[in-house]
């Protein structure tokens, strides 16, 4: 068993990023809501084009913001013998996150556990790596999980590798599972009761959440180039 302090936060690019996102989508709101005095000012039809198109920008944008509130203050660290974490845990109605914090002896950590998860929403699939813990007395903690191509990713190898080193602990794969958790800014379920998919079923799964990303990235740049020749 090994004790010392260390801790994980997402990194610094990745919380620039991701307070650059939302702070440039206020501005094109701003810039959307600045032309209703001019192209929509007699025009009605256009004026409410624009007005639902800055609602709809303000509100992707304030969402942004509350993913760099998740990133800023998310952090896992092994303090001397105590596991002491900040992570986030779900969000209310109007996508707001809630936090909870986690100090826990090393010691009471009956064992570090890994899965895969696939979700889909919209015929849509994503993967993402998670990470939890169990006590002693059977008590299950979602830590973090790391969704497949996302900005706000933590380190999550090291970070199971220092928790098991400090508890005494090999690492539990916990194998792939399809689950409708949403882990929204990073949540990690704190109930792991879906089955492990059979290799066969896993690969072609983790296929399809590779080949959604391959999609939504194929897009987003056919996006940029067709912005950028006009």
């Amino acid at each position: 068993m090994q004790t010392g302090t260390e801790t994980w936060r997402y990194s610094l690019v990745a919380r620039i990023v991701l307070g650059f996102i939302p702070a440039f989508m206020f501005g094109v709101a701003a810039f959307l809501f600045s032309m209703q005095f001019t192209v929509g000012a007699g025009d009605r039809v256009t004026g409410l084009i624009l007005d639902a198109v800055t609602l709809a920008v303000v509100a992707l944008a304030v969402f942004m913001t509350f993913g760099l509130i998740a990133a800023v203050r998310t952090r896992i660290g092994i303090d001397g013998t105590f596991l002491d974490a900040t992570v986030p845990a779900g969000h209310n109605a109007l996508l707001v996150p809630h936090f909870r914090t986690i100090r826990l002896p090393v010691a009471e950590i009956g064992s570090v556990e890994r899965r895969v998860e696939i979700s889909s929403i919209l015929g849509l699939s994503s993967m993402r790596d998670s990470l939890s813990i169990v006590t002693t007395g059977g008590e299950r903690i979602g830590l973090f999980s790391n969704t497949n191509g996302a900005i706000n990713i933590l380190p999550i190898d090291e970070i199971a590798a220092g928790i098991a080193s400090a508890a005494g602990l090999a690492i539990t794969d916990a194998g792939t599972v399809t689950t409708k958790s949403q882990g929204l800014y990073g949540a990690a379920s704190s109930s792991w009761n879906e089955p492990a998919l059979d290799p066969e079923s896993a690969g072609k799964a983790k296929q399809l959440a590779v080949r959604t990303l391959q999609i939504l990235v194929g897009l987003m740049t056919l996006g940029f180039v067709l912005r950028a020749c006009h």
